[in-house]
């Protein structure tokens, strides 16, 4: 895919506060292979501390190949807070007492400047619709809910559980001592946890806040789901929301260039296999195009201006196949219009998730645009929850990781034409994964749309349409 960078400024979301803070150094963590090692380089040249949050001065831009930035924030009043990595993409404020409108307006004009845009909100689907988790279920509920059956799951844990997969759960957070998620945690080498959080800067990726913030426990519960689809996945939790479940676009970036790449040896086999994005925003932008095509490997490495030494990291990792498929859940207003990114990205080897329902129809909530390329359940659906406990919560954001860990479990399989006795994930592409869980999905009612079927997927055969109740 070539990157066409935009003239029109995205403007931050009406109504989302932006909250994380960015351009913190990219932690010193390792893998979840026991050939990690414990002690990894810092990969980020600049760094802004994580309390500093996103504002209407706070921009980002990429350069042109053989552009510096410092004469380009000299020309402009900006002031440098970080850098993407290696690669020549900035996060800059606005001097004091200049308008941050004609400034990016400037920029974009720039003929250094590859893209300028803000720095815009993102947030979780059911936090932009306030909706909360309720108390209730237990280990048992959240067994034996409709959710394993609408999905086949029993029959395709008999093929698959999704054993030696990384999933990495992009979110607010989890619970890391909650019984049902403490044991699928992913690890590195000397047994600490491969996670980050990107909030607060430090290697703790656990929940913050409590019930009464509109984020708290979102993501627990999407962990609980991926865990429910693929017990033998092992999961990266990596905090990119706030307790309100708020967030902004450097930050998300960021998070996605480390899930790949945590010790930042890009030939190293440590990153995820799948990465689940149970949030978003509506308005498009470069750094998050980019950010998605660089995970999953389909940015166009012909492009000059991607010749940039900067993404020498990012050309080898993809060189060895190491790229991510991305699960993304596609919003909560009940839209075919309204398109919430990155889900409505159109990058191969992603999947945009719609809800569906216990009936086997799309669910009245969940946006059903013609970019949206699969469903899964997402009413009323039992996960764990903060404090060992267990909720109940419907949203897109409950569809998407039971799509991601249902990639999971294909990813643990040997494709056709795959070697056996090799690493299974790193034989798929992740163009193949989605070929696979959209050709071999059920057909649901009254609708185009059609849901995953585990197990057709991973025994390859054909998924029987869901009957209309």
């Amino acid at each position: 895919m070539r990157f066409r960078p935009s003239t029109l400024v995205a403007p931050l979301l009406a109504g989302l506060l932006a909250a994380c803070g960015g351009g913190d150094p990219l932690p010193d963590t390792g893998a979840a292979s026991t050939e990690a090692a414990d002690a990894v380089p810092d990969q980020t040249a600049l760094a802004v501390r994580p309390g500093q949050a996103a504002s209407t001065a706070d921009l980002v831009l990429q350069l042109r190949r053989g552009a510096s930035i410092g004469p380009v924030a000299a020309r402009h009043g900006l002031r440098v807070l970080g850098q993407f990595g290696q690669r020549p993409i900035y996060r800059v404020q606005v001097a004091a007492g200049l308008s941050a409108d004609t400034v990016l307006a400037a920029v974009q004009q720039d003929s250094d400047v590859r893209f300028a845009e803000r720095n815009v909100a993102s947030q979780t689907p059911e936090g932009r619709r306030n909706s909360v988790w309720l108390i209730g279920g237990d280990a048992r509920a959240y067994a034996t809910q409709w959710v394993p059956p609408s999905l086949n799951l029993p029959a395709a844990h008999g093929l698959s559980t999704g054993r030696g997969v990384r999933v990495a759960v992009l979110d607010t957070g989890i619970d890391l001592q909650h019984p049902a998620l403490a044991s699928r945690l992913a690890r590195r080498t000397g047994g600490s946890l491969l996670g980050y959080d990107f909030v607060d800067g430090d290697a703790t990726p656990a929940e913050a806040g409590s019930r009464a913030d509109t984020g708290f426990g979102h993501g627990t519960h999407v962990a609980g789901l991926v865990a429910l689809a693929a017990p033998g996945a092992r999961l990266m939790p990596v905090r990119v929301l706030d307790a309100q479940g708020r967030g902004n676009v450097w930050v998300l970036a960021e998070a996605l260039a480390w899930a790949v790449d945590p010790d930042g040896r890009p030939g190293t086999d440590d990153g995820a296999h799948v990465i689940n994005l149970s949030l978003g925003t509506t308005a498009p932008t470069e750094l998050l195009t980019l950010a998605v095509n660089l995970a999953t490997c389909q940015f166009d490495d012909d492009d000059d201006d991607f010749q940039h030494p900067g993404f020498d990291a990012d050309r080898q990792r993809c060189a060895n196949r190491f790229g991510a498929v991305v699960a993304s859940a596609a919003g909560n207003s009940g839209s075919d219009v309204e398109k919430q990114y990155p889900a409505a990205e159109d990058v191969k080897g992603t999947l945009s998730v719609a809800a569906s329902t216990a009936a086997h129809r799309i669910a009245g909530f969940s946006n059903w645009g013609s970019w949206v390329k699969i469903a899964a359940p997402g009413e009323a659906v039992v996960s764990t929850v903060p404090g060992g406990g267990w909720g109940t919560w419907s949203g897109t954001s409950m569809a998407a990781p039971l799509v991601a860990g249902s990639a999971a479990l294909l990813l643990a399989t040997v494709p056709k034409d795959g070697t056996p006795g090799q690493p299974t994930p790193r034989q798929w592409t992740g163009e193949d994964v989605m070929k696979r869980l959209t050709d071999r999905s059920a057909g649901l009612c009254d609708s185009s749309f059609r849901q995953i079927d585990a197990w057709a997927a991973v025994a390859d055969q054909q998924a029987a349409d869901k009957p209309c109740r």
